[in-house]
């Protein structure tokens, strides 16, 4: 058997430097602007949510009176 100490490598030292100044790759990414959120037209409902899943039983009430 190989021992866990020489097959696995440092993580310590390999990632030492992740999200500092030294990390290029994440400098690059903090000067990129910030994507806009997606935009969904009519997500809320008539009744505002309240009555989510209730079928069409308040609409057959309103119709009658």
């Amino acid at each position: 058997m190989t021992d866990t100490s020489e097959a696995v490598p440092n993580f310590e030292e390999m990632f030492a430097n992740r999200f500092t100044e030294d990390d290029k790759e994440y400098q690059g990414y903090l000067k990129c602007p910030p994507e806009t959120p997606p935009i969904i037209e009519e997500w809320n409902s008539r009744d505002g949510g309240k009555q989510r899943n209730r079928g069409n039983r308040l609409q057959d009430l309103t119709e009658k009176m």
